[in-house]
């Protein structure tokens, strides 16, 4: 069993979007099918209107516009599905290519956090970026802020 077959397996029971819960969503590329990379979605337990989310895209597929439209489809799906009112993620402060990606589709950076985290053996600057579809981000609760880009990609 792979290791992401193995990580499935943990999740089989664990429906998408149950606060408290991580859940692994697979990215897989148009073309080959194949796996090329997966979002990580957290719904916050004491906030089940607010997710945390992560991108990981294996490196021979990054730069190519998969992690953006990866990012956008499982933002929408939270925005429009879940009516989630805010959605945000944590990055090291040092990965522009990151802060680029969550720059993309509106995320704004919402704090900087000064060697906070403890990661790979050294101290590191944690930052926060977020987007809210509701009235402060001038929208309504589940206001989609990859709509512009979903429109696009469906014009390719």
């Amino acid at each position: 069993m792979t290791d992401a077959e193995a990580l499935l397996a943990t999740q089989a029971d664990v429906a998408f979007g149950t606060p408290g819960a991580w859940v692994q969503v697979a990215a897989l590329d148009r073309v080959a099918g194949s796996s090329v990379g997966d979002r990580a979605v957290h719904v916050l337990a004491d906030q089940p209107v607010t997710a945390e989310v992560g991108v990981t895209l294996a490196p021979a597929h990054q730069g190519s516009g998969l992690a953006t439209e990866a990012l956008c489809a499982i933002v929408s799906i939270l925005f429009e599905d879940h009516h989630m009112h805010r959605v945000f993620s944590q990055m090291d402060d040092r990965n522009t290519a990151v802060q680029n990606l969550f720059g993309r589709p509106g995320f704004r950076c919402e704090a900087r956090q000064v060697e906070a985290d403890w990661f790979k053996g050294e101290w590191t600057t944690v930052r926060y970026r977020g987007v809210g579809g509701g009235a402060a981000a001038g929208g309504a609760v589940g206001a989609d802020p990859c709509q512009r880009r979903r429109r696009a990609w469906r014009r390719r």
